[in-house]
């Protein structure tokens, strides 16, 4: 089968999934495909946006896990405000919406980040939709080695929009994606993509609040949430500089999770156990958790 047709039928399979899943859970009629949290509250889910990297078992689709969306990477790099997925140069790079292109080029003259030519061949696409709070999202699409779109132009959900590479600031070839919010040229406007990409089929996310007795986040906090076939080891968000979802608030992310039960262990500084929680995963859904440390 076609790589390409093979990729497309995959999404349709998990798009019906979701709608499926949407309609079962009642999803609230003003937003088409959202899905309800688990959480008995307010905020609803928005993971409906395609993977930019194809679904297959050469390639990598699944964000990198040593340098995720609010990490130093252990304080050796600067604070990420994307992920990363780590491909051979040359590999597709999709549309994960239909939407406008604003910008494509190089940021030599734009600044996108930080500094200007921090993201090189760059492609960022406005999609007409919105955060649980009202803002227009965009999504941006780094260090391409080569761009197949044109500012203005519109494209189609999972269009060919260029292919990964190292241009910019980058080690070594890869997709830097980003999530952002209302304005495409704010480097600070960024939110986790976590809450943004398609669930895998039976599979959810787990996102919380570490906070201290008087509410405030704890930056840096290890946790580690593990079953007799899962052990995963994340940290809170690095800094202050870590924009959360406007509605959620979250300061950490544990994607991509098979359904099922899980222990949530927070560590203390001297590595000792200063929190544990049974947390259930349901599929296509997030679980949220508060946490209050002394």
């Amino acid at each position: 089968m076609n790589r390409r047709i093979g990729y497309l039928l995959i999404r349709l399979a998990l798009g019906v999934a979701l709608g499926i899943a949407a309609l079962a859970a009642l999803a609230q009629p003003s937003m088409p495909g959202f899905l309800p949290s688990v959480m008995p509250i307010v905020p609803v889910e928005h993971n409906w946006l395609f993977r930019p990297i194809q679904l297959d078992d050469d390639l990598s689709h699944v964000a990198d896990r040593t340098y995720p969306y609010g990490s130093t990477q252990g304080g050796a790099r600067a604070v990420h405000l994307g992920v990363e997925f780590v491909n051979r140069r040359g590999t597709a790079i999709y549309a994960s919406l239909a939407g406008t292109v604003v910008f494509a080029g190089k940021d030599d003259e734009t600044q996108l980040g930080p500094q200007l030519d921090y993201y090189g061949a760059a492609v960022i696409i406005a999609h007409d939709v919105e955060s649980l709070a009202g803002e227009q999202i965009f999504t941006l699409y780094g260090h391409l080695d080569s761009i197949a779109v044109e500012v203005g132009q519109e494209v189609n959900t999972l269009d060919l929009i260029g292919s990964v590479g190292s241009s910019g600031v980058a080690i070594g070839a890869h997709l830097h994606y980003e999530i952002r919010a209302d304005d495409p040229f704010d480097y600070r406007a960024t939110r986790n993509p976590a809450l943004w990409l398609q669930h895998y089929a039976g599979h959810g996310l787990v996102i919380g609040a570490v906070q201290d007795a008087h509410g405030e986040f704890i930056y840096g906090k290890r946790l580690v949430l593990r079953n007799d076939k899962l052990t995963r080891d994340v940290y809170t968000y690095a800094s202050q500089l870590v924009n959360p979802d406007t509605v959620w608030g979250e300061n950490f992310t544990i994607s991509d999770l098979p359904a099922g039960e899980y222990q949530l262990v927070v560590l203390s500084d001297a590595g000792g156990i200063a929190y544990r929680e049974m947390v259930t995963v349901a599929p296509l859904r997030t679980t949220f958790v508060t946490i209050a440390l002394d």
